[in-house]
């Protein structure tokens, strides 16, 4: 838990990060109920079937784009706030 702890740390930190790496927010996004769909046109994509969200995220090397951290933060403050 005390990793889990250190990546949403970083996840929220301000500025948005721009060095967060994929395992890092497959993670993150699995903590909080979603599921990691690998292949496709995308890298990944973080699909959490409650609230209908799917987020692709494109393969840029093994880091995630800040655009895309935006979203999975509004994703985690939805789940938090159905919780």
């Amino acid at each position: 838990m005390a990793q889990l702890d250190k990546y949403l740390e970083k996840l929220y930190k301000k500025p948005v990060p721009n060095d967060m790496r994929v395992a890092e927010i497959e993670k993150i996004v699995r903590a909080f109920g979603c599921i990691v769909v690998s292949g496709g046109r995308h890298q990944m994509k973080i699909v959490h079937k409650p609230t209908g969200t799917v987020i692709p995220i494109p393969s840029h090397g093994d880091t995630v784009a800040e655009a895309y951290i935006k979203e999975i933060k509004k994703l985690i403050d939805r789940i938090k706030e159905e919780q």
